[in-house]
C-alpha cells in the first residue's frame, strides 16, 4: 500500500488570499464593532493595543482558514469549502472569547450570547467563502498559465 501525499499548494495565490482575508476580517470586525454597534468606546484599555491584539488574531485565523481550505478535501468547490470552514471555526472563536469572559458586555445577556455567537458564525464564512473564492480563482488561473 502506497502512502499518498496530499500537496498543499502554499504558493503566492496563498499568501495574497491569506492577506485580502485578514484584511477582510479586520475592516469587517472594525466597522461592525467601531462603526455599527460602537462597542470599541466600551474597551477599557488603550484602543491601539485593543486593535492590535485584534489584528493578530485576525492574521492567525485568516492563515487558518486559508489553509484549511486546501486541507479539507470532502468538498470540490473552495468557496464552498469556505463556507463550511468558516462557521465552526467562528463557533470556535466565539467559545474561546465566552470562556475567557472577553466581551463588551459585562453582563451579557442570554440574546447578547446568542447575536455574538451569530455574528462570529456569519463573519467566519464569509471570510470563508472570500477565502475559497481566491484560492479557486488563483488554482484556475495557474491551471490555465501551464
Amino acid at each position: 500500500m502506497t502512502a499518498r501525499k496530499h500537496k498543499i499548494g502554499i504558493n503566492s495565490g496563498f499568501f495574497i488570499s491569506w492577506l485580502i482575508t485578514f484584511i477582510y476580517l479586520y475592516a469587517l470586525s472594525y466597522t461592525w464593532h467601531g462603526v455599527i454597534l460602537n462597542d470599541l468606546n466600551r474597551v477599557t484599555y488603550p484602543i491601539e493595543l485593543f486593535l492590535l491584539f485584534v489584528a493578530i488574531v485576525y492574521f492567525v485565523v485568516s492563515f487558518g482558514i486559508n489553509l484549511l481550505i486546501l486541507l479539507f478535501p470532502y468538498i470540490e468547490s473552495k468557496a464552498l469549502k469556505g463556507l463550511v470552514i468558516g462557521a465552526p471555526v467562528g463557533v470556535f472563536i466565539y467559545l474561546i472569547a465566552f470562556v475567557f469572559g472577553i466581551s463588551f458586555y459585562s453582563n451579557p445577556t442570554l440574546s447578547h450570547i446568542l447575536f455574538d455567537l451569530a455574528w462570529q458564525v456569519v463573519e467566519q464564512s464569509s471570510a470563508g467563502f472570500l477565502a475559497g473564492g481566491l484560492l479557486g480563482i488563483f488554482a484556475m488561473a495557474k491551471k490555465h498559465a501551464h
